[in-house]
């Protein structure tokens, strides 16, 4: 049955090695046309040749044509390409020709002629099923119970000649009437044969004028031309100019003249009659390519897709780890070919007919078990299946990764009033509103948060809550988020590993401009504190500079405005799981602004995680998303005065706020 070739070329294959017989040789075929026994001067090659059905790919017609050479094709027969449905398939658009072994196919639309862009032999076939370009079957096994032929004519004209090629089928015409196929085809050379003899009598016509006005000009006596157009067939020697009949030169003249004009307009107009011949056929042929397509595919029967199961996870499912099975069943009647996983629009695995799980000995259906890894928040899956036919189906859920709960942990560092140093209008602030944050929306329990305010951040307090505190509580899988605003200075130091001969400091309540070295806390020890907490996820956010330029979180100690170099923040971000986000580059001013209540960065980092760096919409707001979002606001905000700093890497993404789903992710 059809449906078995269809669907199990394994078991249908069937090898076949024929050679396209010329029509001598089949006794139930006669040829298109009825040839004469002496073969036209016009004709360089004739040959009538039969397309059975059940041959698969091009045959060679041993008819060898050479580049520019001109031919016409006529066929008739029939193929029934799937016999127990009763479909099958005419010449017209169906037909295909080649010309050489390599070339690329074409199809045969019923054209007038055929010109022949590269030399090699005709070869013949036709469509049933995928071809590769040359025209060869990609499934032969199709053709195996296929019936009926196409018998084909193929002339090969020894020269282009639309008189001698018409003469030559008119008389074939008058010889066979009843056929059809070959009157057209003849009709059709008929009309550009009348069109070709029009252009040689007003070709001749134009050349004959040109000469009179010419002798005229020299004193020779012409006569004028006879009135009325050029009619399309009218013979060259219809318009030879008469003897002179009136000595009035200027009217020759105009008579000539006029005559060349006309026979120039008629070249003009057999030209655009060329074209919209041309045309006209064009248009029949795609009107004859619609009408074979369209009772194509109303031969075809409705493709059906493959039939996908996922059995798990369900959709909407919601995960806590990051590596997920995904197990299922496709199935389709001429078997699975390949199948095609996808998360987030990424293909991540890709597996052809050889690699799937057939079930059982059952080519037509096949188990999938795969594992695939989950970002954070919300992934879209996608199983696509192709069929051997090349059917696809896809099947698509949804499913949420949450880690297991984690405990966070949190220093929030807010200066506003320092005891020996200008003070700040919104560090408070920022710290209060980053403190609410964490608590009403990412819930993380008030005793997970230190919060020093003004004359609470005194140096030991600091020096305690990172260096003792924090180390004590935070473990390896919890994760640390220490937020600073507040004043920074540097001091000369001819140590400093950084190259710039400077020392940075985070200053304290109780700091002193004149003695930073005692009361001050030096970035070095911040990087040592960082390393000595065990966590593996830390975020340092610091709304503060260092620069010692008037107008920002920073003071001149040394009376100069610092040239730093940012290597300070590459050692603070030194270790597994340390990232750094700061307001401003090492040579910038954090600024305040009386609008926002706040540092600038820090305003822009509370829109971020209130939900507007959201960019995927996963309801998780990442460490890198926040830094997108700042990085374009804080520069538009300051005038590109002031352009925030993200430094280290880690594997994954650290989670720093939540929008969607974030009251069961931390306790």
């Amino acid at each position: 049955m059809r449906s078995c070739r269809r669907g199990f070329s394994s078991l249908c294959t069937v090898r076949l090695i024929v050679l396209l017989l010329p029509l001598s040789s089949v006794a139930c075929a006669t040829p298109v046309i009825k040839m004469p026994k002496m073969m036209p001067d016009v004709v360089k090659e004739y040959k009538s040749v039969v397309v059975y059905g059940h041959w698969a790919g091009m045959r060679d017609t041993g008819v060898q044509v050479k580049e520019g050479d001109s031919m016409t094709i006529l066929a008739k027969g029939e193929i029934d390409y799937w016999p127990q449905m009763k479909k099958s398939l005419p010449p017209i658009g169906t037909l295909l020709i080649r010309l050489g072994k390599d070339a690329w196919y074409r199809k045969w639309w019923g054209e007038r002629d055929i010109l022949a862009d590269t030399s090699g032999n005709i070869f013949l076939g036709y469509p049933d099923g995928p071809l590769d370009s040359h025209g060869e079957p990609l499934k032969p096994e199709y053709y195996r119970d296929n019936q009926g032929f196409f018998v084909v004519d193929i002339i090969v004209w020894k020269t282009e000649d639309p008189v001698r090629q018409a003469d030559f089928l008119e008389e074939l015409k008058r010889n066979d009437p009843e056929n059809t196929q070959l009157a057209y085809t003849a009709d059709t050379f008929q009309r550009y044969k009348e069109i070709r003899l029009a252009e040689q009598a007003a070709t001749q016509q134009v050349e004959e004028s040109k000469a009179a006005l010419a002798a005229l000009q020299q004193g020779e006596p012409v006569a004028p031309a006879p009135p009325g157009p050029i009619a399309p067939g009218t013979p060259p020697s219809a318009s030879a100019v008469p003897p002179p009949s009136t000595p009035d030169k200027e009217r020759q003249i105009a008579e000539l003249t006029e005559r060349l004009q006309n026979a120039l307009q008629a070249l003009k107009d057999l030209e655009e009659l060329k074209k919209k011949l041309a045309a006209q056929q064009e248009r029949e042929q795609e009107l004859t390519a619609r009408l074979t397509r369209m009772q194509e595919e109303k031969s075809k029967p409705t493709p059906v897709p493959p039939v996908i199961a996922i059995v798990t996870p369900q959709d909407g499912a919601i995960v806590d780890h990051e590596v997920l099975s995904l197990f299922g069943v496709a199935e389709h009647a001429a078997g699975i070919a390949r199948f095609e996983i996808l998360v987030n629009g990424e293909l991540r695995i890709r597996k052809a007919q050889r690699d799937v799980e057939v079930v059982g000995k059952d080519p037509r259906r096949v188990d999938f078990s795969e594992r695939v890894h989950l970002r954070e928040g919300k992934n879209d899956l996608a199983v696509v299946e192709y069929s051997t036919e090349g059917q696809a189906a896809r099947k698509a859920l949804s499913v949420q990764f949450l880690r297991k709960p984690e405990r966070v942990w949190a220093v929030i560092i807010g200066i506003n009033r320092y005891k020996h140093l200008p003070h700040l209008k919104y560090s408070v602030n920022d710290a209060r509103e980053f403190y609410r944050y964490l608590v009403e929306v990412n819930r993380v329990p008030r005793e997970h948060i230190w919060l020093l305010l003004d004359e609470e951040a005194t140096l030991d307090r600091i020096r305690s809550i990172l260096g003792t505190h924090l180390r004590r509580q935070a473990e390896k899988d919890d994760m640390v988020i220490i937020f600073l605003a507040g004043h920074g200075a540097t001091e000369r130091d001819a140590t400093s590993l950084d190259g710039d001969g400077l020392e940075k400091y985070i200053l304290p309540y109780n700091a002193d401009p004149k003695d930073l070295y005692a009361s001050a806390l030096p970035m070095n020890e911040v990087s040592r504190i960082f390393q000595r907490i065990g966590s593996e996820r830390l975020v340092f956010i610091g709304d503060t500079c260092y620069s010692g330029a008037s107008g920002g979180r920073t003071v001149p100690v040394s009376g100069t405005r610092a040239n730093l170099s940012g290597a300070f923040l590459d050692r603070l971000s030194q270790g597994r799981g340390r990232v750094i986000l700061t307001a401003s580059d090492a040579n910038e001013v954090s600024v305040e602004k009386d609008e926002l209540q706040h540092g600038v960065f820090t305003y822009y980092l509370l829109e971020a995680l209130r939900g507007k760096a959201d960019f995927d919409g996963d309801g998780l707001i990442t460490v890198d998303e926040v830094y997108r979002y700042v990085s374009t606001k804080v520069p538009q905000a300051t005038g590109q005065d002031q352009h925030p700093v993200k430094k280290g890497e880690m594997r994954g993404q650290i989670i720093l706020g939540v929008t969607g789903f974030g009251e069961s992710r931390t306790k």
